[in-house]
């Protein structure tokens, strides 16, 4: 009995113990660990696959855009209706000179400018070479070089006789008044913009060829700015020597029979 008793009161000695209680500290919730992008050295030849894929794209774009625009070629039956008359000032002399002064001989005709800072020097640049190409051949008569300017508010006689002077010896440059420069680029068909006002700092849009014109002021051939200057040359050549040659026998046709 004694033993119960003594039980009963250690088990009661225990519940009035202080009952402690051990709380952890809560953790905020961490962030997922941020995941880097590893690089797959294997896709690398794909890109590069698809940048020079897309590059040739573009560069064939614009190689078939060039190449419709400088390129197509159209049958043309008889010669195109171009050329005519013309009355302008030689800015080398300052004395008018018309189209009928060059009767006699081949001109190669252009149409610019002098202010231009990059087509009509190298328009001119070859034409110069082409000239010397044809000078070379002794059969072939030679063909005088004509500028007419399309700018004649600033292209003054003063002015293109200075800018003459880096181009071939032969160059010859023309300017006139406005209405002048405008009837003579509408017989060859030429287009070009200038803007209208006072400001003097402009450039002018433009078409750009040549013009090949024969002994009496008549329209032979022109060439683009597609061709090189051996092109322009040998096509000079061969349009002037079947000029020469339908021009001999048209004197032989019109001789009167010598035969009794």
């Amino acid at each position: 009995m004694r033993r119960v008793l003594r039980a009963l009161n250690g088990s009661r000695g225990l519940s009035k113990a202080p009952r402690r209680f051990f709380c952890e500290p809560t953790k905020p919730p961490s962030a997922p660990p941020t995941k880097v992008a590893k690089v797959r050295w294997a896709n690398w030849p794909s890109v590069v696959g698809m940048g020079i894929v897309g590059a040739g794209v573009v560069l064939y774009y614009n190689y078939e855009k060039d190449r419709v625009l400088s390129d197509t070629k159209v049958t043309v039956i008889g010669k195109p209706m171009l050329g005519g008359p013309y009355d302008l000032v030689d800015a080398e002399t300052g004395q008018r000179v018309t189209s009928e002064d060059y009767h006699g001989q081949y001109t190669l005709l252009y149409f610019g400018f002098s202010k231009c800072p990059d087509i009509c020097p190298t328009e001119l640049k070859k034409m110069g070479k082409a000239l010397d190409i044809a000078d070379a051949y002794p059969s072939v008569p030679t063909v005088t070089p004509v500028f007419i300017t399309i700018d004649p508010k600033r292209d003054t006689p003063s002015r293109l006789k200075a800018y003459k002077k880096d181009y071939h010896p032969r160059l010859v440059c023309l300017t006139g008044t406005n209405d002048e420069i405008q009837k003579v680029s509408k017989a060859f068909r030429v287009y070009f913009s200038a803007p209208a006002g006072d400001d003097t700092d402009y450039l002018v849009d433009h078409s750009i060829f040549f013009y090949l014109m024969g002994t009496k002021g008549e329209f032979l051939e022109y060439f683009g700015k597609n061709l090189t200057a051996e092109e322009v040359a040998t096509k000079m050549i061969d349009t002037i020597k079947q000029d020469v040659y339908e021009q001999k026998q048209t004197q032989n046709s019109v001789q009167p029979s010598t035969a009794a």
